[in-house]
């Protein structure tokens, strides 16, 4: 197996390997936020006063009745095993742990024996952005408002204030939007999966086709360029026995006899330019390579193919 062909096909593996992961990561992390609290808890994916960028689940033992009010939200006392933390919700959206609060308002973590777990996700009270900016979730007064309800509130101070948090419940909205940004990931991932394998059948077929039409080269391709009737290391063309060899970031073989039209491009980038040679041949197959800013070795290329292989290629740059 020739060196090149493992160099090439690796990166383009190591790239898909990269997208893979990244698409699990999504995927796992939306498969959280369909997850039932009880089971998310289950799984190792607790809360622990930290912020974290999808579902995690915490276990009911208290919730302050009164609310605290802040910009038209309501954020709640809820006691769990790791500390107590702000819960934003509306009290229709946790009815059922108010009414058992209820039930017993002087007990002792009175939701500890119904167990309750909550599939949350976790807001810190500043977010930092680009360029150093920085949006701020929990501003001063609202921290403030949270300590004076936890010490006068019912919850007692013998767990961790979290402040610096608080929690929602994972909504049909966070679900859809990363199943959304999931889908979009693995379609790129397939999308990229799909090219690297065409790419890699393609190289295959190049250095096969090589070792057939060199077979004397096949084991030391590194002789050729000294042999060959054009070589531009430049640009890293050759051409030896009407046959051209482009060895770049990419690795084509090209029968010059068997094309029937060759047009050269120019491809203009936002900072760069770049150009590419278009080989067509009969079924309307079409073989692309791709060279380097070099217009000077472009244009000897193109007098040498004119010349010896009597292609017609036209520069209009």
């Amino acid at each position: 197996m020739h060196k090149g062909y493992v160099r090439r096909t690796l990166s383009l593996w190591g790239t898909a390997l990269v997208l893979a992961m990244i698409g699990i990561f999504f995927l796992f992390g939306t498969i959280k936020g369909y997850m039932g609290g009880e089971a998310l808890y289950k799984a190792g994916e607790i809360y622990h006063l930290n912020h974290a960028g999808t579902s995690v689940a915490i276990r009911v033992l208290d919730i302050d009745l009164e609310a605290v009010t802040y910009d038209g939200n309501e954020y709640y006392l809820v006691k769990h095993e790791k500390g107590v933390t702000p819960l934003q919700a509306q009290a229709n959206d946790i009815q059922q742990l108010l009414d058992l609060k209820k039930e017993n308002l002087k007990g002792w973590e009175p939701l500890r024996d119904k167990n309750i777990y909550l599939n949350v996700r976790v807001t810190p009270a500043v977010t930092k952005g680009r360029r150093g900016s920085t949006t701020v979730h929990i501003p001063a007064a609202l921290i403030k408002a949270i300590m004076t309800q936890y010490q006068k509130g019912t919850l007692g101070n013998t767990l961790e204030l979290d402040f610096l948090h608080y929690l929602t419940l994972t909504s049909f909205t966070n679900r859809l939007v990363e199943t959304a940004v999931t889908l979009f990931v693995i379609l790129i991932a397939l999308a990229y999966f799909y090219g690297a394998y065409k790419r890699v059948r393609s190289l295959k077929e190049h250095y096969e086709m090589f070792d057939k039409e060199f077979p004397r080269y096949a084991l030391n391709m590194k002789a050729l360029p000294m042999d060959a009737d054009f070589h531009d290391p430049i640009l890293k063309v050759l051409v030896k026995d009407h046959k051209l060899v482009c060895y770049n970031n990419d690795f084509r073989v090209i029968k010059l006899r068997e094309v029937r039209n060759v047009e050269v491009r120019r491809q203009l980038a936002k900072s760069s330019v770049a150009y590419a040679i278009d080989f067509g041949f009969s079924g309307n197959k079409k073989v692309t390579i791709q060279l380097k800013n070099r217009l000077e070795d472009v244009r000897q290329l193109v007098e040498y193919l004119n010349e010896k292989e009597r292609t017609k290629i036209s520069i209009s740059f």
